[in-house]
């Protein structure tokens, strides 16, 4: 007979578990939750991310593909054929073109999650201060949205306006808990009021200060949420469920002014040793990192391996990278010095001449796709990489060969190789051999809890970080219309640093502190008694202590004022670079010294310059001209022979350009115009190297460039820019009407206009304030690369 006994199916005991749903901001904060649940006797509920719950919750237009990244590019390229977007500060070169079509997608994307159409930013633009930039986006979108319908795929900016809600995802949980961090887009407020119709919503949310906006946006709940109170909400029957009063963890607080980027890194690995000290476990500190940039300097000092990067290792610095970077140069822009790095690379010039160079300027195909990768990737040994690779491999195949646009997308082979770049550079591996202190940006401390913290470059120029979803309109029209405005983006960031700090029991503060860099103001609204936690302290002996760097430093000051100094771009330049540098060249007047045979990189400037400046005066301005003029300077350096032969190549293509540029009744009116003057009474000098009259009677302005390494400053970079040459000449004739300022690169006879030349002169007057000094410290700069070429790295002990 059968042992009597009670039998409890799978299905009854699903029944009795209570089945839910955990909503938490990020990945991290999955995994941290889950850690600190490990000692339980419990089961655990399911996981996602917010943006996995609205992805997975809400269905765009049926029977859509979601539209792939590099789709994207080319469908908005192919969106803009007929619209002139420099109205935009936009290049319509394909490589430029691909870094700015990201400042487009935000700014769609933003409008379309607040339901603001552009016809209502036109409506409420009174004074069309905007009008050009809104007329050209709307064209814009309409006919990407266009080519989305045409070929049947779908996108994040329509989902907004087209999304259903998946009931059957939601209805499978008898309850949904979100912890709620910073704000939501009225579409995802919309999907999370859909969802508490069908189950239990719950939400965890703490109102500080700096999120106040969201009391407005839970005005339905039955008390008025209060300022620094955590709640958990009953969304479904709009009550309050728990209320607890935000508690400071706050014991050890430290800001520290830093004199260079080095040192901060000594103040990282002395704030973690004084941390661990007073007793904090490695796990359960952090190093928060505004600008990734230093990440490469983090991992060169860490010699202790103190460190695991949240964001990951990039691959920047991998062979791979290099290769790629090199075979493209060779071919756009071949210097001597390239067929050496090709053999420290290893690479085979014969399948270099096959694959790439024959095939420059014919379209892909899938044959040579195949071909072109399989070599690429073979420089790769690392097998972290070689997954991600094949994944972009997968990607970029399924772009080029899948049939879009009535046919199928076609690239040359040089436009896939920028493309291609451009992607594999984003590429990073996880950290998977790290130690155990986290390194981290914001963005990734949302929901997590940290007992130390540590942060650096806590200056104004870095948080707040500016957006780029800030570009086309002002942030009163937003607020106007209903916008995210700078300011709700700077308290956002503000709420964050707020929520970290709070949990914390030690902080410690970094901010570099001279001439150019200030300490955030965030600092201030953050700790209204800062004064109280300053601490200054020497750091450098941390990084140092094993080599015998005296001179490199000795501490060199001098009582002066450098706004009575006259000024050109160069030496403005050399100054914002490196503070000793500009001491040794413009102060002690060291001069350069090199007695090589082999032409430096200004001489052979100065010679097409002098060349191309000749042939305008003598009224001779062809491309035979020139080719003698550079034949008779170069008879007495067989160096010298070789670079200017290449270049005669080169200019043959500037000759075509002019010959264009002429027919389009562009006139030369000016060459190697001096100029000297004052500008916040600060006297500058330079000489122009030539100004245009254009057809409507308006003034271009350029500058030569023979350099191969030439870089247009964008709104991502211009704030760390060194180089205001063009803005010097832009200042020198505002008398003219000014059409553009802008780089003629000579290499490939393209001219790169100044798209940041507003932004850049504001940039300018800070740094003249700047030189309104009464002490300067003229110091070592932080950027090591900045010494390989310097001639006075030997001088400073950094003979790298």
């Amino acid at each position: 007979m059968a042992q009597k006994g009670v039998f409890i199916s799978k299905q009854m005991l699903q029944i009795k578990l209570n089945n839910s749903l955990i909503v938490l901001p990020t990945s991290r904060a999955i995994r941290e939750h889950i850690t600190s649940l490990k000692n339980r006797n419990q089961l655990l509920k399911k996981y996602i991310t917010i943006g996995d719950l609205f992805f997975i919750s809400s269905l765009d237009i049926k029977n859509r593909k979601d539209i792939d990244q590099n789709l994207k590019i080319l469908f908005l390229k192919e969106a803009i054929k007929n619209i002139d977007i420099k109205k935009l500060g936009f290049s319509d070169n394909f490589s430029t073109f691909l870094n700015q079509s990201d400042y487009i997608f935000r700014f769609f994307l933003e409008t379309a999650n607040e339901y603001i159409s552009l016809d209502k930013l036109l409506e409420y633009d009174t004074y069309t201060l905007y009008s050009d930039h809104i007329e050209i986006l709307e064209l814009i979108y309409k006919n990407y949205i266009s080519l989305l319908q045409e070929n049947n795929y779908t996108d994040n900016i329509l989902k907004p306006s087209n999304y259903i809600i998946n009931e059957d995802f939601i209805k499978q949980y008898d309850d949904i808990t979100i912890n709620l961090e910073g704000y939501l887009s009225s579409y995802e407020f919309n999907i999370i009021k859909n969802l508490s119709k069908l189950t239990t919503l719950y939400i965890n949310i703490t109102i500080n200060h700096y999120n106040e906006k969201n009391i407005e946006l839970f005005e339905d709940i039955d008390e008025r949420l209060e300022v620094g109170y955590s709640y958990k909400l009953d969304f479904s029957n709009k009550t309050i469920v728990e209320k607890y009063i935000t508690i400071n963890n706050n014991k050890n607080i430290i800001i520290s002014p830093i004199k260079s980027q080095i040192s901060q890194i000594a103040f990282i690995k002395y704030q973690i040793t004084q941390m661990i000290k007073q007793g904090l476990e490695p796990q359960n500190i952090a190093v928060i990192v505004p600008d990734e940039n230093i990440i490469n300097l983090l991992e060169l000092f860490d010699n202790e391996h103190y460190f695991n990067f949240a964001m990951g290792r990039s691959i920047k610095n991998n062979k791979i990278v290099q290769v790629s970077k090199l075979l493209v140069k060779y071919i756009t822009d071949f210097e001597p010095k390239d067929e050496e790095k090709f053999k420290n690379l290893n690479i085979n010039k014969k399948t270099f001449e096959t694959l790439f160079k024959n095939n420059w300027n014919k379209d892909i195909d899938k044959e040579l796709f195949e071909t072109i990768l399989n070599y690429i990737y073979s420089f790769e040994e690392d097998e972290q990489t070689k997954e991600k690779l094949e994944q972009l491999k997968i990607s970029l195949e399924i772009l080029l060969f899948t049939k879009v646009l009535d046919n199928n997308i076609t690239l040359k082979l040089k436009e896939f190789m920028k493309l291609f770049i451009n992607q594999l550079i984003t590429i990073s591996v996880d950290d998977t051999s790290g130690g155990k202190v986290t390194v981290l940006g914001i963005l990734e401390t949302r929901d997590v809890q940290f007992d130390g913290i540590i942060v650096i470059d806590f200056n104004d120029n870095k948080i707040p970080k500016i957006s780029v979803k800030d570009k086309f309109i002002s942030s009163k029209l937003k607020s106007i219309v209903g916008l995210p405005t700078v300011e709700d983006r700077e308290n956002l960031q503000r709420y964050y640093y707020k929520n970290i700090f709070t949990k914390a029991t030690n902080i410690a503060i970094g901010y570099i502190d001279d001439e150019q860099s200030t300490m955030s103001r965030f600092i201030v609204q953050l700790f209204p008694n800062y004064k109280e936690y300053l601490v200054k302290y020497n750091y450098n002996n941390i990084l140092y202590n094993k080599k015998n760097l005296n001179h490199f430093l000795d501490d060199i000051k001098l009582d002066v004022d450098l706004s009575k100094k006259e000024w050109s771009a160069t030496s403005l330049k050399s100054y914002l670079e490196c503070k000793r540098q500009y001491y040794f060249k413009y102060i002690l007047n060291i001069k350069d010294h090199n007695i090589s045979i082999k032409p430096q990189s200004f001489e052979l400037g100065s010679i097409i310059h002098k060349a191309l400046e000749t042939a305008v005066k003598e009224n001779n301005f062809n491309y035979d001209f020139i080719k003698q003029y550079l034949s008779k300077n170069g008879k007495n350096n067989p160096y010298l022979i070789l670079e200017l032969e290449l270049w005669n190549k080169k200019l043959e293509r500037l000759f075509i350009n002019e010959k264009q540029r002429k027919n389009d009744g562009t006139v030369i009116v000016e060459t190697e115009k001096p100029f000297k003057l004052k500008y916040k009474d600060i006297t500058i000098k330079g000489v122009i190297d030539r100004i245009d009259k254009l057809k409507d009677n308006t003034h271009e302005i350029l500058d030569y460039k023979t350099s191969s390494s030439l870089k247009i400053d964008t709104l991502k970079t211009y704030e760390n820019s060194t180089d205001f040459q063009l803005e010097f000449y832009y200042l020198s004739q505002r008398e003219l009407m000014i059409n553009s300022v802008g780089y003629y690169d000579l290499n490939n006879s393209t001219i790169k206009n100044e798209i940041v030349l507003d932004e850049k002169l504001k940039l300018l007057d800070i740094h003249f304030e700047a030189l309104k000094t009464k002490t300067v410290d003229f110091k070592l700069t932080d950027d090591l690369s900045k010494c390989q070429y310097c001639t006075y790295k030997t001088i400073c002990d950094r003979g790298i």
